[in-house]
């Protein structure tokens, strides 16, 4: 079901504040693929393990219960804790108009189109030069640790393979 424009809004002001929050007490968190995830609900500055599709489920989680508006795990899972960048492509299947990313859209990038290796959450709307995706996971590559970081995707070194666009924000 799509939100209204005024819950969308609600949405995305709660993933900017929870990305930018993330990447600001970064060094708080870890790098750990291990299911299930676990720490939903957590301040941004709790002390957290995660990979590159938790984090983003985590996102959608703090924005459910920061605006009190119903919303589903990107994962597919129900923020149960499991699902992995695979489930979010099989859930995922409205992709972004190119270069007008919102904030909520969730990029993926792999070796091939079939074969799903990392994700990112967009928190500042653009073109794929202009626009901020939170990205965590041992993918980084400008830091030593594995802890949330800002990207455009100009500058991210692997094979793009869309950004997707969830069924909320349409």
């Amino acid at each position: 079901m799509a939100l209204s424009p005024t819950q969308k809004k609600k949405v995305r002001d709660a993933f900017v504040v929870y990305c930018t929050r993330a990447e600001q007490w970064r060094l708080n968190r870890g790098y750990s693929q291990r299911r299930p995830v676990l720490g939903y609900g957590l301040s941004a500055k709790a002390d957290q393990l995660d990979d590159c599709s938790g984090f983003v489920s985590k996102v959608w989680y703090k924005g459910m219960q920061v605006t009190g508006i119903h919303l589903t795990d990107p994962l597919g899972f129900h923020f149960s804790g499991f699902g992995n960048t695979e489930s979010m492509q099989a859930y995922l299947t409205h992709e972004a108009p190119l270069d007008k990313y919102r904030i909520g859209d969730m990029a993926l990038w792999g070796p091939n189109d079939w074969d799903t290796h990392h994700t990112a959450i967009c928190r500042k709307a653009g073109t794929r030069s202009t626009a901020i995706f939170t990205s965590h996971g041992h993918q980084s590559w400008r830091f030593t640790d594995d802890a949330p970081e800002p990207i455009t995707l100009r500058n991210f070194p692997q094979h793009l393979i869309g950004v997707f666009r969830h069924p909320a924000l349409l």
